[in-house]
């Protein structure tokens, strides 16, 4: 695995903990008709979607790290689709013949906001930077996607994600615990859609991911501790 070796450089001590991560993420198709699946590809195929914007944000501060990269979304096979009216929802189901359902996000590209530095960049890592990988990890193993309005053009879902690896996991300076994904797919087509019965993209799709059980300040501050007796010892 690629270890942020830059990271290590500027940390300060104490574990950063990602309380949200932001993605700006290029158009593309979210549903595959044929496959009565969720999964994400392009209009000229292939499922590494790219990221235009990425920003991470940390406890108490803005936007502290931004990124680009490429996110991979596995299948959930489709469980239920409405049939009828004039609002689209369907529930899809936790994985699929393939395995779980899925998610990775690898960066090509960090940059530390608050010093303008580049922590890495192709050059540095050329295959770029696995900043999570993660299992969908639903209570009820399901999860909805559901137009905004009666013949509207946007879904929104909402999916708890199960860290499984990744820096964001097991990095020096960054860390982020399980997640919830609060999906926005706007500009959606084709237009007026009123069921899950043909291909759907979305040309304005964005994703923020929200950790679960955020560290209070005192879980924090006996991390730092932690940290500091551990470089002591060494």
């Amino acid at each position: 695995m690629l270890m942020m070796s830059a990271f290590v450089a500027v940390a300060s001590g104490a574990i950063k903990y990602v309380d949200a991560v932001d993605l700006d993420i290029s158009e593309f198709y979210f549903y595959n008709h044929s496959t009565q699946r969720f999964v994400l590809f392009t209009f000229l195929g292939g499922s590494e979607i790219p990221i235009d914007a990425g920003n991470i944000h940390i406890a108490g501060g803005g936007w502290d790290y931004s990124f680009v990269g490429k996110i991979i979304v596995t299948a959930s096979d489709l469980f239920w689709k409405n049939t009828s009216g004039v609002k689209a929802q369907a529930i899809f189901t936790n994985g699929s013949s393939a395995g779980p359902a899925a998610m990775t996000i690898i960066a090509t590209e960090l940059t530390d906001m608050t010093s303008g530095t580049v922590l890495f960049n192709s050059s540095s890592h050329p295959g770029g930077v696995v900043l999570l990988t993660a299992q969908l990890n639903d209570s009820d193993n399901m999860w909805l996607v559901s137009e905004t309005g009666n013949y509207t053009d946007a879904f929104v879902g909402d999916t708890q994600y199960a860290i499984t690896g990744g820096e964001l996991k097991n990095g020096s300076l960054l860390r982020m615990l399980d997640f919830r994904a609060v999906w926005a797919l706007g500009q959606c087509g084709p237009a007026n859609i009123s069921t899950f019965n043909q291909n759907l993209y979305s040309l304005m799709p964005s994703l923020e991911l929200i950790p679960f059980g955020i560290p209070e300040p005192m879980s924090l501050g006996l991390l730092a501790v932690g940290a500091l007796l551990i470089l002591k010892r060494k």
